[in-house]
């Protein structure tokens, strides 16, 4: 074997090692049990019968409408959890989904581990069930990671190949807008770390592809400023529904009741200490850092 031959080993080892350029999963047909490797030499979908999903139930989900997704939705595994590897993974998902009678089965499109696993759970074929009030317009996909975990370079390799390979999966016209799932509802979902890649690098390759398929690329719409009066402690308003999410998906949520941080219409004295360290965050004090938002405190969270 030649010099450059084994410096070129070295560096793909040294890739293998970092988790880049060798995400995805292979599995081998051998006597008994398939073997799983994480150094796939590209991205691949490990298709549902290669992980071994045991069928539908209840009649099995609707069909996607593939013309209809607008959204590429990203969630966590949970508060705590997830961390796990292999086919165990989406075949544990599944069971959890099953043990509601109502549930068809698993319930995103589509699962992807820390090692860079990604697992089809419903794919492209079925409408997901996993982003309630948008699965008609949305594909889901699960990093399987809790809440405070930080996504791997790997995981976030697979889950951006992903996201490209959609629109060419659906036929997209225009690109897909990456949200979070607390961007749909009252979530703490996909928690602080991976819900700052939504907002970060996931805003930056919404625009990358809207600009490459020749159209929009603005970031998402920041809705109207309600007014001052709308936060007032102990009074409710759907701004404040609005605001909370944007709290959680930047990760100022310390303050809580201890039940963790949720999404809701009453502005609490938590509400408001959760706004204070974001203004802080930007460097303002005073009656700028009141923890009661302003415009500019509404459209930098939100935005």
């Amino acid at each position: 074997m030649s010099t450059t031959e084994n410096t070129q080993l070295s560096r793909r080892r040294l890739l293998q090692i970092a988790g880049i350029g060798t995400v995805g999963a292979a599995a081998t047909a051998v006597a008994g049990p398939a073997v799983w490797s994480s150094a796939a030499p590209s991205h691949k979908i490990i298709s549902r019968s290669a992980w071994g999903f045991a069928g539908w139930q209840a009649g099995g989900p609707p069909r996607l409408n593939k013309a209809a997704i607008t959204h590429f939705v990203v969630h966590y595994h949970g508060a705590t959890g997830g961390g796990d590897s292999g086919p165990q993974v989406p075949r544990s998902i599944d069971r959890d989904h099953k043990a509601d009678p109502k549930n068809a089965g698993i319930l995103y499109n589509f699962i992807i581990t820390q090692k860079g696993e990604i697992f089809q759970a419903r794919g492209y074929d079925y409408k997901s069930g996993a982003t309630y009030g948008a699965n008609d317009f949305s594909i889901g996909v699960q990093l399987h990671i809790s809440g405070n975990q930080k996504p791997s370079a790997a995981a976030l390799a697979s889950l951006e190949w992903l996201y490209r390979h959609s629109h060419g999966a659906m036929g997209k016209k225009k690109a897909l807008k990456i949200t979070g799932h607390q961007d749909h509802t009252a979530t703490a979902c996909p928690g602080g770390p991976l819900g700052r890649w939504v907002d970060g690098r996931g805003q930056e390759l919404y625009r990358e592809m809207a600009k490459k398929l020749g159209g929009g690329g603005g970031g998402p719409t920041v809705p109207a400023y309600p007014g001052r009066s709308a936060f007032k402690i102990g009074k409710k308003h759907p701004a404040v529904k609005t605001l909370d999410q944007g709290l959680i998906r930047k990760g100022y949520t310390k303050y809580n009741d201890g039940d963790g941080y949720q999404a809701g219409t009453l502005f609490t004295e938590y509400t408001r200490r959760n706004v204070q360290a974001f203004q802080k965050a930007q460097g303002w004090r005073g009656k700028d850092a009141d923890g009661y938002p302003g415009p500019e405190t509404w459209k930098r969270l939100l935005s």
